[in-house]
């Protein structure tokens, strides 16, 4: 059992006893600045609806014979046909387009080339008025 003697006899007393509270107070005051902090993290996002089935993904072509052009590492190929530069590429769709304004047209990309080289030509399409692209896609085997 603990005995408490008076200030007097032995120079100390209930003070000695008492707990600390500094350093919990410490943490409390970092735990509190932390959720504040946190707290206020705003995080940008945007709602997307996932297909359930994959038939919605993949939708059929309603024309026969689409015009196909291939994003290669370094060069595209437009119906079979070699263009090197971007400037080329979007004459030769023009050209076809105005051509034939019912083919739908395909992009087909190599999974070597990079992101840049679709999103430009699917800016330029877009920028174009061209709503009828479709990116071909294959079925891996999990590779």
């Amino acid at each position: 059992m603990i005995q408490l003697r008076s200030e007097q006899e032995h120079g100390a007393g209930l003070v000695d006893l008492a707990p600390d509270l500094t350093p919990m107070l410490d943490i409390l005051f970092i735990l509190l600045v932390f959720f504040m902090l946190t707290a206020g993290t705003v995080l940008q996002s945007f709602n997307v609806t996932l297909p359930e089935d994959v038939t919605d993904v993949i939708p059929t072509l309603k024309a026969s014979n689409p015009i196909i052009i291939e994003i290669k590492k370094d060069v595209y190929i437009v119906d079979k046909n070699q263009i090197n530069e971007f400037e080329k590429l979007k004459i030769s769709v023009q050209e076809l387009v105005k051509r034939n304004p019912d083919q739908e047209l395909v992009i087909a990309g190599d999974k070597d080339v990079s992101i840049d080289r679709l999103l430009g030509l699917l800016t330029y399409l877009q920028s174009q008025n061209i709503k009828t692209a479709n990116i071909l896609m294959t079925r891996g085997t999990g590779q």
